[in-house]
């Protein structure tokens, strides 16, 4: 989801900001990868190959990689992986609104999720607490989904903000996919441009309850120390872009499970995946999770039923 030297993430304009990344790599010696060709043109080939050469020594043990920065008010997230499905079963997915508001709310600060269209796409998330939330007493926020075919084989999907919770602007979600060797190489990044009051809102939870979340990539200590694992911002959005993108896994592992069951094999198959990573996405007891998320689907099939009815807009909350 890039800039000068990229290991994942989420909303950038390829050469408007030029990233110097300290990543988990450092930690395998390896190098860092350029996110893009000279020309600004993905590389996917070789993406594809650095990632395979890298599964075994990664310390997710699998073939992905993240990066994350604070700068000039934006902080942004990037990371890369093979999906171990078909392009055109991913593609399916994620150009499709309908196919996010299935596996976006798995991520536990996604209440629901609605969708409609109009002249453009509206996607809307509603965000809100881990544990359990009605979605209507969630924060909506709406927006521009806009999906972007490339070369065959290729596909961009943005969703665009403009503005967000506590007085944040610019908010970006992009999912990037090609086809490789019969799998799917994807790049994610996210942004956005905090304020005043947003930076007051993560001091204090920083500072309380999540003053030991930590995220994924390291960067080397202020001491003679090891790498320790990046806080903060930057963890605050690694901690959501791999959430984001374990849910995409989830929704495609399932999705040979018949229709009646698949609901339930996802929110096990997502439970699962996070606690692969408990130091950084273990929030809810299993059962805790799956009441929440079996409480928040109900809500979200309401809304966007609503969303049928003449001057309902839930998404205007």
């Amino acid at each position: 989801m890039s800039q000068a030297r990229a290991v994942a993430g989420r909303q950038s304009s390829g050469g408007r900001l030029c990233l110097l990344i300290l990543t988990v790599l450092l930690l395998a010696g390896l190098p860092l990868f350029a996110w893009s060709g000279e020309n600004g043109a993905l590389r996917p080939q070789e993406w594809y190959r650095e990632l395979r050469d890298l599964a075994e020594r990664s310390p997710f043990g699998v073939p992905l990689r993240m990066q994350s920065e604070e700068h000039d008010g934006r902080v942004i997230a990037e990371m890369q992986a093979i999906i171990e499905h078909p392009f055109d079963s991913v593609k399916e997915a994620l150009g499709n609104p309908s196919s996010w508001c299935e596996f976006a709310p798995l991520n536990v600060t996604v209440k629901g999720c609605t969708h409609q269209r109009a002249q453009d796409t509206l996607l809307t998330l509603y965000l809100g607490r881990k544990n359990y939330q009605d979605p209507q007493d969630a924060s909506a926020q709406p927006y521009q989904f806009v999906v972007r075919p490339g070369q065959p084989g290729t596909l961009w999907v943005t969703l665009n903000a403009l503005k967000g919770l506590y007085g944040t602007t610019e908010h970006q979600l992009r999912v990037e996919l090609t086809g490789v060797e019969g799998r799917t190489v994807l790049a994610m990044h996210t942004s956005y441009v905090h304020s005043a009051a947003s930076k007051l809102a993560t001091v204090i939870y920083l500072a309380t309850l999540g003053r030991d979340k930590v995220g994924f990539s390291r960067e080397a200590a202020d001491t003679a120390g090891p790498p320790a694992h990046v806080k903060g911002l930057r963890g605050m959005i690694e901690r959501n872009i791999m959430r984001y993108y374990l849910a995409l896994e989830a929704f495609l592992d399932t999705l040979a499970v018949p229709a009646p069951h698949r609901f339930e094999a996802r929110i096990n198959a997502a439970y699962e995946l996070m606690e692969r990573y408990p130091l950084q996405l273990h929030d809810l007891d299993k059962a805790e999770y799956f009441d929440a998320k079996r409480r928040e689907y109900q809500g979200q099939l309401r809304l966007q039923q609503k969303l049928s009815v003449p001057g309902s807009r839930p998404a205007d909350r």
